[in-house]
């Protein structure tokens, strides 16, 4: 079936040609779907529109960093009924019939619209799937672990990611140091004279030049989740990244960046920075390395706005949150759960027994 026609601008429904009835972007279709009558609905997938773009040239323009949000009203053509909606908000639901709606317009409230976007490639069954196997993982967990990170919390999500390229190139100086021996004589507790080998350093003054083209650093543009959750779940295969369109959204939650793109650069150069660093001192190092100074230049530093896919839970246990997360693209996990205070008692005195036992076994007793 041909691809419907989109309107950029304009709040979006996704009936079925068919029936009329929701269509949802079908994760293992790569399609949308009616889940009524099976109807699917192709969608372009070009990448032409994704370009890096000037990271200074943005940071020095002279845009209105200001964001203009507004408390709207969505009259429903199917039903009629009217559902209120914040106007950063890129998809909502319809209060009364429950069709999902998406909002283009949440990315203008924004200075940069995402240009590209993953889609999901991991569909709810299997997301299930994989939660059901972490939560039953694990013998510290609490057994009342599933009353709290319960099934049905999980939620898709595309989220807003910056990446950054950078051309760095940096001269360094410090000191190699070279392990050798010497023989050394000592007296031992009987009076007798002993020899001993004795670790020396020798210092070399070293300098040298390290060259790096960084790609695709990426950093997340939403502050649900900290820069090292993110990183818990990478990599995404961004080579398989599409045009941003707003039928990917359809059945899917989403958010807009609220890190800007001057404040992820930060975030970005900090991690060129360690891994530049760590190259350097490699440079350096003989057998150890000391006083190690990088100076580093940074050019040709770029930029785009894109969208990823996360399945997200989060939970509540004992006033502490929890995060479980899948990438949503490769259905690598992370997720950390509470620990059992009356199973790490129970392990502790059985341990303590068993030392008891073999003390006393071993002394004959």
């Amino acid at each position: 079936m041909e691809p419907l026609p989109v309107q950029k601008d304009a709040l979006l429904l996704f009936p079925c040609p068919g029936c009329n009835s929701q269509l949802y972007f079908n994760p293992k279709l790569q399609q949308l779907e009616c889940s009524h009558c099976g109807t699917r609905v192709a969608i372009e997938n070009g990448a032409d529109q994704i370009r890096e773009n000037d990271l200074h040239k943005q940071m020095s323009a002279n845009a209105d960093p200001s964001v203009t949000i507004e408390q709207l009203t969505y009259k429903c053509n199917r039903c009629g009924s009217q559902t209120a909606f914040n106007s950063e908000t890129p998809t909502f639901i319809c209060a009364y019939c429950n069709f999902e709606v998406v909002n283009p317009v949440a990315y203008k409230t924004r200075i940069i619209q995402p240009s590209g976007i993953v889609p999901f490639g991991v569909d709810q069954q299997r997301s299930v799937i994989i939660f059901k196997t972490w939560l039953g993982q694990g013998f510290w967990a609490p057994k009342d672990l599933t009353e709290f990170a319960r099934q049905d919390g999980l939620h898709g999500m595309y989220l807003p990611f910056w990446t950054y390229d950078a051309q760095t190139f940096s001269s360094w100086t410090g000191y190699g140091g070279r392990y050798y021996y010497e023989t050394e004589w000592y007296t031992d507790s009987q009076g007798k004279r002993q020899t001993r080998q004795v670790q020396r350093t020798e210092w070399i003054y070293r300098s040298g030049t390290y060259q790096h083209f960084f790609d695709d650093i990426l950093i997340g543009g939403a502050t649900e989740l900290s820069q090292e959750e993110y990183e818990s779940i990478f990599p995404f295969n961004l080579e398989a990244m599409v045009n941003f369109d707003p039928r990917y959204l359809s059945g899917w939650q989403a958010d807009v960046y609220d890190v800007t793109v001057g404040d992820g650069y930060e975030r970005a150069e900090d991690i060129m920075q360690n891994e530049i660093h760590a190259a350097c001192a490699a440079q350096c190092r003989i057998d150890t390395y000391r006083d190690l100074n990088v100076n580093t230049q940074y050019s040709n530093q770029t930029y785009k706005h894109v969208l990823l896919p996360i399945w997200i839970c989060s939970y509540m246990y004992k006033n502490k949150k929890y995060h479980f997360l899948i990438n949503g693209q490769t259905g690598k996990i992370h997720g950390k759960k509470p620990v059992s205070t009356g199973k790490v008692v129970l392990a502790v005195l059985l341990a303590l027994l068993v030392i008891v036992a073999i003390i006393y076994f071993g002394s004959g007793g």
